[in-house]
């Protein structure tokens, strides 16, 4: 597998060099049960569940993306934690979610975080290194040093550090991250976006005595008790970029105000217990209409998982 080598503005006399392959490596042994129970490294606690996506009216007059224009469009979901999180209190949830049409699959992977924590592979791989134990032992001090040192990492540390505790599934946000450029269907040219899906029933966060008094695992059990009761549902908006703001590096925050487009309304339905917990989801997976994003991290992303996925086979 080619190499990918970039400087390090922190090492100035070394050369750090990752690949997905040492970067999958890494995610093994952060989480040393996944390769032993042949389970997913990264995002490993999760459930499954099915709906439907509507695309709003308008949007095909909007975007030509020609999976949009077909009603209603099968939506396969899986919610997870970051990372190998165990405890639902921990901050960072995930969705992947693919939309599948007779003819096209659109996968996006997000999280309930619009900034990533790495701009580039760099970073990424250090990201991880560093936490691996040495000797037994997590160096502790090096990654206080080097998160107050990076600023994607500090900058992602802040911004986590303001965020709540999700209280449901139902309640959380989620953000593409990576900009990707969707046809325009007046110009036929292709225009920088993220994307968001809002929760229709808002969004909620745990109070502090919230906090304490539930345990490990309510994330599930409430999805659990909510689906029986009825469908819960997200409004999913494209975000347009504004002239100056940075679409090649996923830890930079788009601020202030910005056009906005409701693409549609994903409907979830269904609990599909653990059924796609092995699955692979690939955001390289796009329909015809939207291009994907031009960061140095995308690609690897779906390198990364490619080699986690045939691990675990």
């Amino acid at each position: 597998m080619k190499k990918i080598l970039l400087a390090s503005a922190f090492f100035a006399s070394t050369l750090m060099a990752y690949d997905a392959e040492q970067i999958a490596d890494m995610f093994f042994k952060l989480n040393p049960k996944a390769e032993q129970n042949k389970i997913k490294p990264n995002h490993t606690k999760g459930f499954c569940a099915s709906g439907e996506f509507i695309p709003s009216k308008d949007i095909n007059n909007i975007v030509d993306i020609d999976l949009l224009k077909n009603s209603p469009i099968k939506a396969d979901l899986r919610y997870s934690l970051g990372g190998g999180e165990m405890n639902d209190k921990s901050k960072t949830r995930g969705l992947a979610l693919n939309l599948n049409s007779d003819k096209e699959t659109w996968t996006m992977v997000m999280t309930n975080a619009e900034i990533n924590f790495a701009k580039d592979v760099d970073e990424f791989g250090q990201f991880f290194e560093m936490k691996l134990p040495v000797n037994g032992k997590v160096d502790t001090e090096k990654i206080k040093r080097l998160t107050n040192e990076v600023d994607s990492y500090r900058n992602y540390a802040a911004y986590t550090a303001k965020m709540g505790i999700s209280k449901s599934v139902a309640n959380t946000p989620f953000y593409s991250t990576h900009t990707f450029f969707v046809k325009d269907a007046k110009t036929k040219k292709n225009v920088a976006v993220k994307w968001k899906f809002v929760p229709v029933e808002g969004v909620k966060n745990l109070s502090k005595k919230e906090e304490k008094s539930f345990g490990n695992d309510f994330l599930r059990a409430d999805f659990e008790k909510r689906i029986k009761a009825k469908p819960f549902a997200y409004d999913m908006y494209l975000i347009y970029a504004n002239k100056n703001d940075v679409i090649d590096d996923t830890t930079a925050l788009w601020t202030g105000e910005h056009k906005e487009v409701l693409v549609g309304r994903l409907e979830v339905k269904k609990n599909e217990q653990d059924s796609c917990n092995q699955n692979v989801y690939f955001p390289s997976n796009l329909p015809s209409g939207v291009e994907p994003p031009k960061d140095p991290l995308f690609d690897l992303r779906n390198e990364v998982y490619a080699i986690t996925f045939g691990a675990r086979q």
